[in-house]
């Protein structure tokens, strides 16, 4: 193995960090449609070949999968265009109705060669710029997160064990995880903020800037 350069990253390395960073955010979202047997049973089925792995899965979601073989780079794209057209087996059916398919910034679905594009930084996606919480602080992030949530609800006066346990369940998915001390998934809670504030009077932004404080941290 070569001794690691001491010259700065040219504009390919950059470009493909960057790739690779906007991938991670567009795949990680789409891929939590399932779980990960879920979707490895899934992609198996509809390519009729086992060529995706969950360490790969996990890799892609985690940005920590740098340099993808082209096989799976091949075998997502054309997945994803199964999905969209729905060309998936039906006994499956369960897993792919009403799924969402990857797309770029003009709503076409990636293909193999957009999966390559987007992930080597050539395709901008041009994904909003909005609050995440990565996978690998998601627990401890949300958990958190919950914990401060609890002590905002009971200062309001709001029973989330007993009286008002049910109605809150009621408001988002997400409350049932924050109410009872368990992690949740970083994008339904991002997705939930306004009513989580609106419950405790406050505002979304407020919500906002403690996660992102707690990211911080």
């Amino acid at each position: 193995m070569g001794k690691p350069s001491g010259q700065p990253p040219g504009p390919i390395t950059l470009q493909c960090t960057a790739g690779r960073e906007q991938f991670r955010r567009l795949f990680k979202a789409w891929s939590r449609q399932w779980t990960q047997p879920q979707l490895l049973k899934l992609i198996s089925a509809g390519l009729t070949d086992n060529v995706v792995w969950s360490s790969q899965l996990t890799g892609f979601a985690t940005g920590a999968l740098v340099d993808p073989a082209p096989k799976v780079l091949l075998a997502l794209g054309r997945f994803n265009l199964l999905l969209t057209k729905q060309q998936l087996p039906g006994a499956l059916s369960t897993l792919w109705e009403g799924r969402s398919a990857m797309v770029d910034a003009k709503g076409k679905p990636l293909g193999p060669a957009e999966v390559f594009l987007a992930f080597t930084g050539e395709l901008d996606l041009k994904l909003p710029d909005a609050l995440e919480i990565p996978l690998d602080v998601e627990e401890a992030v949300t958990k958190s997160f919950g914990k401060l949530y609890r002590q905002q609800l009971a200062a309001n006066g709001v029973d989330f064990v007993d009286d008002d346990h049910q109605r809150l369940l009621k408001l988002c998915p997400s409350m049932k995880g924050l109410i009872t001390g368990k992690a949740v998934r970083g994008e339904q809670l991002v997705a939930d903020l306004p009513v989580l504030a609106n419950e405790v009077g406050t505002t979304q932004q407020d919500l906002q800037d403690t996660l992102s404080e707690l990211l911080a941290n």
